[in-house]
């Protein structure tokens, strides 16, 4: 999503009193709703967008709560992963020892 999206969903979590009116923990019990429900229509082959962006709303609302941007979040994951090797195999990914 673009900086402007990003800047809105803070906002409107925030003037909901999401933010400060839950905690880290009880946003990733919605997290995970959220992941059932884009689950579900992956496998009846339903459109996924709402679906993935509730996912990223919560994510930015967790990082929110937590002191951190996703874009913070993503670099550190980018780090851990960028000199993985490895390959998927049947729909697993084998890391290279």
């Amino acid at each position: 999503p673009s900086l402007c999206s990003l800047h809105k969903v803070l906002l409107w979590a925030h003037h909901r009193n999401i933010i400060n009116g839950s905690t880290a923990k009880d946003q990733f019990h919605k997290l995970i709703q959220e992941c059932g429900e884009l689950s579900d229509n992956l496998c009846k082959g339903r459109d996924t967008r709402d679906d993935i962006g509730d996912i990223l709303v919560v994510l930015l609302i967790i990082a929110e709560q937590e002191g951190y941007t996703l874009q913070e979040c993503l670099e550190v994951a980018y780090n851990d992963i960028k000199d993985r090797e490895g390959e998927m195999r049947d729909g697993v990914f084998i890391k290279e020892e």
